[in-house]
């Protein structure tokens, strides 16, 4: 109901151009006597004689008229016959019009905006819209600008073509000249939705190309595309379209002030203090959460005091500071957080994010200040979304797919690949560069299969990569084999199974958690399918699977180095803290010599001067490997590790052969 109330409530907007005035500059197109019987038209219909009128414009001869006299007297007859209803005669009179109107560009913007509304009201919204598309609508003027754009929106809308509701919303908005109506303007919150659903290609040419017309909306648009491009951590063509907007907008005073503003700000943030690291971490958080963030802050202030107390006597030396944030365990808060630090605190770069949630939160922000982020943790977004202001420690899931299809590994495994990954945000950031990395190293993907990690059963996985799921395929093999069976009887206890598994894989990556992976890989032995390279990820180096693997046969996973019992850091660690440092200890230590490293590399006065750095050096030395940057996105070299009846190795690839 309330959709046919403002569809009705449209239509009652919906009106011809109207009976105007002859316009000035078109007094030549127009004969006095012409004018007066005209006017005398004019003045039989605002006193509601509609008849009288036609009647009178009628009697008018075509012959001795000039042609834009007779385009207007068809275009009066043409509003009677619309204001009486009778549309058909209208868009008749209108369309004659059009044939002699063309001196005056102001009466043939009228007529085609007469036209568009009498088929719009026949509901003739295709016709409505190519004519409104013919209409010079700068010749219009007040409520017919208003009116035209009106209407153009709304056929627009019902049509889907999304590009020209969003230029009628912005001729509707343009003769705006406060930018506080402006914002709070019902059309202007539909703009910017409709705006932003484009691609941004297509954005900055739509805002380039209504520049030369210098309204407030046009250069307001712009400068939200200023604060986007920013946000998405592309601050120099941030900075370039804000340096744009002061040149091309210095006569809208509201608009060159916020693009100012912007260049002061991201000059203010984009100092820094080189003996400053910024830390965001969970500290107050509760359960498991609070105990790591605590145990990683461990690792790192072991890290940090043992640099400063070991350069404590070296002249010039300034001590590292941490400046440390609680995230209270949301994403929300890291973020603020991770601004704070760097607004208030000019931190040089960041360690944190680590809970995956928390790390792409953090990075996003980090990635926005053109600040170095260095996360705890996995960060699970598309390839594309990182750069080269991201490490991440344990390893990201690029450099991990990546040891998987080096020439060296497919030529010991295989190229025919199978992978079983969750249906969470982390399978599917797996899944998503597995398939990537196939392709590019021309190696085939046999099988793709999800599972649910809430089950406790993942058989029924297993089954359907090994073609043990739907049996009617194989039913003639199926039927041979149930007789075989039959005839030769039971001879144990343990399940037959019937049909043979198609192992028509070289090996299998199953990115799980250690807990599902206990599920996943018995599996394979209970459908008879042994022998099967299956390859984990670095939380397979877990002592459930361990303590597992004597029952599992022989397992891979791919895995950074570990420091070994009897390391320094392993060493320093229990003396100063009277216990063994544990993974996550090793995290936060790893990280801040990542950050010691990178800053150690040289002097920089400013955030660019150390993304430059980088980008130069295009490597980074860490405790349990090294990083180099390829395609902007940096990747740990990792290895592959053996696990067999409890004992971890790390494989010589060389050695190894395809089964």
């Amino acid at each position: 109901m309330k959709k046919i109330i403002v569809y009705i409530s449209f239509l009652l907007l919906v009106s011809c151009g109207g009976i105007s005035l002859i316009s000035r500059g078109t007094e030549n197109l127009y004969t006095p006597e012409f004018t007066k019987l005209i006017e005398r038209a004019k003045g039989a219909y605002a006193a509601g004689s509609k008849d009288t009128a036609i009647a009178q414009l009628e009697a008018i001869q075509d012959e001795p008229l000039l042609p834009t006299e007779v385009a207007m007297k068809k275009n009066l007859i043409g509003v009677i016959r619309f204001s009486e209803g009778d549309f058909e005669q209208a868009i008749y009179n209108f369309n004659m019009a059009l044939t002699t109107s063309s001196l005056d560009e102001k009466l043939t913007a009228q007529i085609h905006l007469n036209l568009a509304s009498s088929y719009y009201k026949l509901g003739d919204t295709d016709n409505t819209l190519s004519t409104l598309l013919l209409c010079d609508f700068k010749k219009l003027e007040g409520k017919e600008f208003q009116n035209y754009h009106k209407l153009r929106f709304n056929v627009a809308k019902d049509l889907g073509r999304k590009k020209i509701s969003i230029e009628s919303l912005f001729w509707m908005l343009s003769k705006e000249k406060d930018l506080v109506v402006l914002k709070s303007s019902q059309q202007f919150s539909e703009l910017v939705t409709l705006y932003f659903s484009l691609e941004q290609q297509e954005r900055i040419r739509f805002i380039k190309d209504l520049s030369d017309e210098k309204t407030l909306i046009a250069g307001y648009l712009t400068y939200l595309e200023v604060e986007q491009l920013y946000n998405q951590a592309k601050r120099s063509e941030a900075s370039n379209l804000a340096g744009w907007i002061t040149r091309v907008y210095e006569e809208t005073p509201s608009i060159v002030e916020l693009a100012n503003n912007f260049l002061r700000r991201i000059e203010n943030f984009a100092s820094l203090n080189q003996r400053s690291i910024g830390i965001v971490l969970p500290l107050s958080a509760e359960g498991q959460k609070g105990i790591f963030a605590r145990r990683a802050l461990a690792g790192i202030d072991h890290a940090v005091r043992n640099l400063n107390e070991s350069n404590a006597n070296n002249e010039g030396w300034v001590p590292l500071i941490l400046e440390v944030a609680d995230s209270s365990g949301s994403a929300v808060v890291g973020k603020r957080r991770v601004a704070e630090l760097i607004e208030s605190k000019n931190v040089s770069l960041l360690i944190g994010g680590l809970f995956s949630n928390e790390a792409v939160a953090e990075y996003e922000m980090a990635k926005k200040y053109g600040t170095f982020f260095i996360s705890l943790s996995q960060v699970f977004i598309d390839k594309l979304q990182k750069n080269h202001l991201l490490i991440e420690v344990p390893g990201s899931v690029e450099s991990q797919i990546s040891v998987l299809f080096e020439e060296k590994f497919l030529s010991s495994f295989g190229k025919k690949a199978a992978i079983i990954f969750p249906d969470t945000e982390r399978g599917r950031a797996y899944v998503d560069e597995f398939w990537r990395k196939a392709s590019e190293s021309g190696s085939t993907v046999v099988g793709v299969h999800v599972y649910d990690s809430k089950n406790t059963d993942q058989r029924d996985t297993v089954q359907k990569l090994l073609g043990l799921k739907y049996k009617r395929e194989r039913q003639e093999e199926l039927e041979i084999l149930e007789e075989l069976h039959e005839l030769e009887g039971a001879t144990s206890i343990r399940r037959i199974q019937t049909l043979k598994p198609e192992v028509d894989f070289d090996w299998a990556f199953i990115p799980s958690t250690p807990d599902d992976a206990l599920q996943i890989i018995p599996s394979f032995g209970y459908f008879d399918a042994f022998n099967v390279p299956l390859i984990g990820d670095p939380s397979w180096r877990s002592t459930n699977i361990s303590k597992e693997s004597y029952k599992l046969g022989r397992l891979y996973f791919v895995d950074g180095d570990v420091p070994k019992g009897e390391s320094d850091f392993v060493n320093s660690f229990k003396r100063r803290n009277q216990e063994s440092p544990r993974i996550v200890e090793l995290l936060g230590y790893e990280a801040f010599e990542i950050a010691n490293n990178i800053l150690g590399s040289g002097e920089f006065k400013s955030r660019g001067d150390l993304e430059q750095s980088l980008i130069t050096a295009n490597h980074v030395t860490g405790l349990t490997g090294d990083w180099v940057l390829k395609e902007n996105v940096w990747l740990k070299k990792m290895n592959l590790m053996n696990l067999y009846r409890g004992k971890t190795s790390k494989m010589k690839l060389e050695e190894v052969k395809a089964e």
